[in-house]
């Protein structure tokens, strides 16, 4: 069996859903913008990347761990990006046990509260959040 990878896995979410889609099509990524993306911008996107955290599963050895993850919306405008951002947040919290992929996610909370500002290369307007998920470390 494969490691899980939840990135992925955490795209695809937010790529299945319609709220989300609607405002941003398929443009949701892994780790970074595409550099053909990039040259699109500024237009609505998503980035989920991994940003570390403190594991909860720590010195168990059960077959499960959080990771800590970063949500970076992206919009032709700040409040264009923080409406994105709430989009995606009201996907990720709602998910309660479930397979995507073959990634078995048990949660996806926040990790805190919310900001904006502009990126720092591009000057893009961008709203960000980090979430912790709890999942299984093998693919299922």
């Amino acid at each position: 069996m494969d490691e899980a990878d939840i990135i992925t896995a955490t795209v695809t979410l937010l790529k299945s859903d319609a709220a989300v889609t609607a405002l941003c099509a398929d443009r949701v990524f892994g780790d970074e913008l595409p550099n053909d993306e990039a040259a699109a911008m500024p237009r609505a996107a998503i980035v989920v990347r991994a940003s570390g955290g403190t594991s909860i599963a720590a010195g168990s050895f059960i077959q499960h761990d959080t990771q800590r993850l970063d949500l970076v919306a992206y919009g032709a405008t700040k409040f264009d990006a923080d409406a994105l951002r709430r989009a995606a947040r009201r996907v990720l919290t709602a998910l309660r046990r479930r397979v995507i992929g073959n990634v078995l996610i048990h949660w996806i909370e926040s990790a805190g509260g919310f900001s904006s500002g502009r990126d720092r290369d591009g000057a893009w307007p961008y709203a960000f959040q980090s979430f912790q998920v709890f999942h299984a470390l093998q693919e299922v």
